[in-house]
């Protein structure tokens, strides 16, 4: 699960921080709601995952939301889909960087035509690579979809990847921008 997510969050990455050019990402708190199109044992592995934190003492899940949200995310796996809350600084808005910490280096590939972004994206550690289409609803939204492709245990396994980014406000609450995680 673990490499799936962070394979997810990397497809993320690459969707989401083509807000670029002509439109700019307002500054703030956004939301990610991405759907992958799962086989049924990752589907499985991923029920589990939201089982077990749902199950946690109230305590200990507190804990560990406390310290994502330190980190700049807040994560919910409920209903199938993966839905990420995270705050967005002025500086990144300039940029038009999207506030998800990707693990490697990503190289990518970009074309626009109007509010259409197509990227192709190859990343190692993990390895993998992939294409991007998002589309843009000015500056407090989009729609994306991303196909991951990777190599496990000799075979490529495909995951598909659609859904949405939307701002929901100007004030950030509890959830602190992402910080830029040191390589080990």
């Amino acid at each position: 699960m673990k490499a799936h997510a962070l394979l997810l969050l990397a497809g993320l990455a690459g969707a989401a921080s083509l807000s670029a050019h002509a439109q700019t990402m307002k500054p703030g708190l956004w939301e990610f709601k991405q759907t992958p199109q799962l086989d049924p044992a990752h589907q499985a592995r991923m029920a589990e995952a939201q089982k077990a934190m749902d199950s946690m003492p109230p305590e200990r899940r507190q804990m560990i939301e406390q310290m994502m949200a330190q980190r700049g995310v807040s994560v919910n796996m409920a209903g199938g889909a993966i839905t990420i809350k995270t705050c967005i600084t002025k500086e990144q808005a300039e940029r038009n960087v999207a506030p998800v910490s990707q693990q490697g280096k990503c190289t990518q590939e970009v074309k626009r035509s109007g509010s259409v972004i197509q990227t192709h994206f190859v990343c190692t550690d993990p390895a993998s690579e992939g294409d991007a289409t998002v589309t843009l609803r000015g500056s407090e939204g989009f729609t994306n979809d991303v196909t991951i492709r990777r190599q496990a245990q000799g075979k490529t396994e495909t995951t598909r990847v659609s859904g949405e980014g939307r701002w929901l406000g100007a004030d950030c609450g509890s959830i602190q921008p992402l910080q830029a995680q040191p390589k080990p």
